[in-house]
């Protein structure tokens, strides 16, 4: 419906879009979601699954309400206004629209002050340095500036007598256009490389800034509110409804109720009221203010005097409606079959259910610190304000906004939730103080730092009087999704924990939970709790680059592809790890220890253990949370371009790599029987590998490449371009031929992983994480392995620990020629099945395939980062736009696609060949280290296991014995 004003009225006539096919009548400038709502149609797509879902936060956050538009993918309905003849779907499309145009070089722009978000905040900060002499650029990703409290009416009404907040907006706004800022809306920042090294699109273009200082004020977001139903259509955030009603005028249905806690759920209900919408109730958490809460009244109206009236004046009209306000009242579920029909909740009284057409839940908020986290800015973890029990990170300031990187500053509740006096007072602030450190003359503001105390104390005594009841993750049932965009449950969770996972790291990998399209900012918090997990920054999901999704098409820039990835010849071991654990009494004696919980320490455990061997495998962290699951579970067979300094080297007979060639199949036919023995298919496929050639002396290696591969026993041949086509229709018209290996394709390394745990367990093998190895000694004829805690006894010790390998060995006197590379994987959003092959390029790098859930994952050895000082790895922002480039180059279609994250992971660096085998020097202790471990893991275990248990000897070619 279309809410009703004395003084707004439509700013244009209609216009008509079709959505699935029915035409829809809209008004030139509201968002697809506002016209859908007006006809009230709340279901815009529907999940992998079959679920339907609609409008959640309604600010862009959680992607929920993707749909495609003209053929275009992923458009996020909330954002995207509506146009004449728009073809809306909620469908992927068949074919994907190229989303965006290919820089044509690398664009970068130099200022004083970059800001991200035009909210109070921001906008008050830019303001302040600007009139100081400062030039600055404001980045928004809104339409239009003022953030969620400022946020203007929509162009689609016109107002004749806009109330305070609405004047109090377009003054901000007119005040920082009168200063000389550059306000750029529709801005996206895709990622924070550096203080200096911000990557946005900008109109749809990718821009790099470089700016001197940096101010995030990028807002909040609602968080999750997980109850049964929460997901249906109809069911959204209070500031997604109350975006509709009073930017969009227009409500999804003529009944409405509202639940949560805090005073914008009484805002709202009046907003609605206003517009003609019958409010059926507001359900309030905290209890009902009593004479005790005098005190914070009294201090809310000294303070904020407006706001304390605002707040009597909401509860006055509620009562003059007739809208009941259940205080103590808590959401047992959302009830509904295709979309919202009834609100279920437990009040003092008893248990009510509530009959609406849409329903809006606020329990507080949490900032919006991707950025701030992705550039190491320090975070804590805070459990103040309404309904904030369940935590949330924010970024550690100073008063004037400073954060732990020097240049950084970070202000408003994209920092600390504090409300919009808060930002506006720390963005003055932060503002003078940018202005400053850059030399410019600002002067202090003692009326800025008294608005700031008297906001805070107001914030302070509304949290008291707010007082939701403690968030109970124990409480969530079972069959409730956590996870929205990879509707993972609660119950899916709690059997991942139970299965041994301790951390939100571990339970991401085994579950999925805060891998989708909105990178955990809905889950993130609740799975935390549901772990158990420590209050701090690594018990929530790692942001990644891109923060958001990304037009891969925008970001694809050629950059020159001569480089060999710099090798890190002795990498320090990550920091951050899953707490240490205590050595249960049965872990402090083992035939065989097994020093790394990756691919081949499980299946060296795994084979171990199925001979009858006491085995136990150790990990520092928990089973395969590095390489094993940062790959992306290709199962290489041929020789690969990228891997060789010199071409000719692989066409030669001797070579590591090609002496190797034989176990990829050997080792491919294990994973099959791994997947069998574990009852799942762990995603493998191997409908071929192709390798392109779009030059003749490509082509011409790739004929020498398969003489060598055929002469070690491996199935490959070289097919023409017309033959390629036909069997590879999805790849650019520009290849003259590829070679061609049948055997290869890929796994699911998260399935994988899992399975080679359960088996390992399964066949008696003990595992256990958190066990950091800090020494190993000779005890006898036995090892005495010291851990943080206590000392294990083993008779025979595999080093098994991947590019930390050569770290580890080292301990008993062994020196073992392990490095690491730092390489990259980029995962867009998920296709149609597209994409049958593992796809490589004989003279770029590539390595290309569509994953078991749809999304496309682009690899090929472009290399990322590595921090010595904490282990840590990260993307390089040339490493992405070069690797997308090729992949576009090759595959058309991931133009149509938005990226969803790219990742860096350690990789083994050793001369191409496993090392394996008995240490000549220290008879007992054994190498397990291989390149390519995803693919090679199980023949390299199975080998392992053999040499340990005495039955075979490593062939020369692999032995740590040809080192001497």
């Amino acid at each position: 419906m279309r809410l009703s004003s004395p003084t707004i009225t439509p700013a244009a006539g209609p216009i008509r879009f079709t959505f699935d096919g029915r035409e829809v009548d809209a008004i030139p400038g509201e968002s697809i979601a506002a016209a859908l709502s007006a006809a009230g149609i709340v279901a815009f797509r529907h999940t992998a699954k079959g679920e339907p879902r609609g409008l959640w936060c309604g600010m862009g956050a959680c992607w929920d309400c993707v749909v495609t538009v003209d053929g275009r993918s992923g458009q996020r309905a909330c954002m995207v206004k509506v146009e004449a003849g728009m073809r809306v779907e909620g469908t992927p499309p068949r074919d994907p629209a190229r989303l965006a145009e290919a820089p044509a070089a690398a664009s970068e722009r130099a200022c004083d002050v970059l800001v991200v978000g035009a909210g109070p905040a921001g906008l008050s900060a830019a303001i302040a340095a600007a009139r100081a002499g400062a030039q600055v650029i404001v980045l928004d990703e809104r339409g239009e500036p003022g953030g969620q409290y400022l946020k203007p009416l929509a162009g689609s009404q016109a107002d004749a007598e806009p109330d305070a907040q609405f004047r109090r907006g377009a003054a901000l706004v007119a005040e920082a256009r009168a200063a000389g800022i550059a306000i750029h809306q529709g801005a996206a920042v895709w990622g924070g490389f550096a203080r200096d090294e911000i990557a946005a699109l900008v109109d749809a273009a990718a821009v790099t800034f470089r700016p001197r200082r940096l101010v995030l004020a990028p807002g909040a977001h609602e968080r999750p509110v997980p109850v049964p139903g929460w997901t249906l259509p109809g069911v959204m955030t209070t500031g997604a409804l109350q975006a509709l009603a009073r930017a969009q005028r227009v409500s999804p249905a003529e009944r409405a109720v509202i639940a949560g806690s805090g005073p914008l759920n009484l805002q709202l209900a009046c907003e609605l009221l206003a517009g003609g919408v019958q409010v059926a109730a507001v359900v309030e958490a905290a209890p009902k203010p009593g004479l005790g809460a005098w005190r914070e009244v009294l201090g809310m109206a000294k303070a904020s005097p407006d706001l304390a009236w605002d707040g009597v004046r909401y509860l006055a009209t509620l009562r003059r409606a007739g809208v009941p306000v259940l205080w103590g009242s808590s959401i047992l579920a959302c009830e509904g079959t295709d979309r919202f029909a009834a609100l279920r909740v437990a009040a003092p009284d008893g248990e009510r259910r509530i009959e609406a057409g849409v329903a809006a839940l606020n329990m507080g908020f949490q900032p919006e610190s991707g950025l701030a986290r992705a550039l190491g800015c320090a975070q804590r973890f805070a459990t103040e304000g309404s309904g904030a029990e369940i935590g949330r990170l924010e970024t550690v300031t100073d008063e004037e906004g400073r954060t732990s990187v020097a240049g950084v500053f970070a202000i408003g509740d994209g920092a600390a939730i504090g409300g919009s006096r808060v930002a506006l007072a720390r963005g003055r602030l932060a503002g003078l103080a940018v202005a400053r450190d850059l030399g410019f003359l600002a002067p202090e503001d003692a009326a800025a730092r008294r608005d700031l105390a008297r906001a805070l104390a107001f914030q302070q005594a509304l949290w008291r009087i707010f007082a939701a009841p403690a968030f109970d993750a124990d409480a969530i049932d079972d069959t409730t999704t956590v996870c929205r965009c990879e509707e993972v449950t609660a119950g899916s969770l709690r059997a991942a924990l139970a299965g041994g996972a301790r951390t939100l790291a571990s339970l991401k990998k085994v579950t999925r939970a805060g891998m989708g399209r909105c990178q955990g900012r809905m889950c993130g918090a609740t799975v935390a709790r549901l772990a158990g997990a420590p209050a701090a920054e690594d018990a929530f999901a790692a942001p990644r680059a891109p923060i958001r999704p990304t037009p891969a098409a925008a970001l694809m820039r050629e950059v020159p592809e001569g480089f060999e990835a710099p090798v890190i010849h002795a990498p320090t071991p990550t920091r951050w790890r899953s707490p240490a654990m205590p050595l249960a009494p049965e872990n402090r004696a083992c035939d065989v220890l097994v020093i790394g919980g990756g691919v081949l320490g499980l299946s060296t455990a795994l084979y171990l253990a199925r001979e009858g061997a006491d085995v136990l495998l150790a990990d520092r962290s928990e089973p395969g949370l590095a390489a094993s699951t940062a790959n992306a579970g290709s199962l290489h067979v041929q020789l690969l371009s990228y891997d060789f300094g010199d071409k000719a080297e692989a066409l030669g007979t001797a070579g590591p790599a090609a002496v190797t060639l034989p176990l990829g199949p050997r080792s491919i036919a294990l994973w099959k029987e791994i997947a069998r023995d574990a009852g799942e298919a762990c995603g493998i496929r191997t409908e071929g590998g192709l390798m392109l050639a779009e030059t003749p002396a490509e082509m011409e290696w790739l004929h020498g490449k398969t003489a060598v591969e055929r002469g070690a026993g491996i199935e490959s041949h070289v097919v023409g371009a017309n033959e390629l086509r036909d069997l590879a229709p999805y790849l650019a018209p520009r290849f003259l031929g590829a070679a061609f290996c049948p055997l290869e394709g890929q796994i699911d390394p998260l399935r994988g992983t899992a399975a080679l745990v359960a088996l390992a367990r399964r066949a008696g093998a003990r595992v256990a994480g958190g066990v950091e190895v800090t020494g190993i000694a000779r005890d006898g004829a036995r090892f005495a392995v010291t851990t943080e805690g206590g000392t294990i006894r083993a008779g025979r010790v595999v080093v098994a620990a991947g590019p930390w390998s050569g770290h580890v060995a080292a301990m008993a006197g062994v020196r073992l020629p392990v490095g690491g590379l730092v390489q990259q994987v980029i995962a867009t959003e998920a296709a149609g099945p597209l994409i049958p092959h593992l796809v490589a390029h004989a003279g770029r790098h590539l390595s290309l395939k569509q994953g078991p859930h749809g999304h496309i994952l682009i690899g090929g050895g472009w290399p990322g980062e590595h921090d010595p000082a904490t282990g840590a790895t990260r993307n390089r922002r040339d490493s992405i736009e070069g690797n997308l480039w090729v992949a576009g180059h090759v595959v058309p279609a991931v133009a149509g696609l938005s990226v969803l994250r790219a990742w860096t992971g350690m990789n083994v660096h050793i001369d191409r060949a496993p090392i394996l085998g008995e240490a000549p020097s220290c008879p007992g202790l054994f190498a397990a280290v291989t390149s390519s471990g995803y693919t090679l893991g199980p023949v390299a275990g199975r080998t392992t296991a053999d040499a340990v248990l005495g039955r075979e000897k490593v062939a020369h070619a692999f032995s740590i014995h040809r080192f001497g």
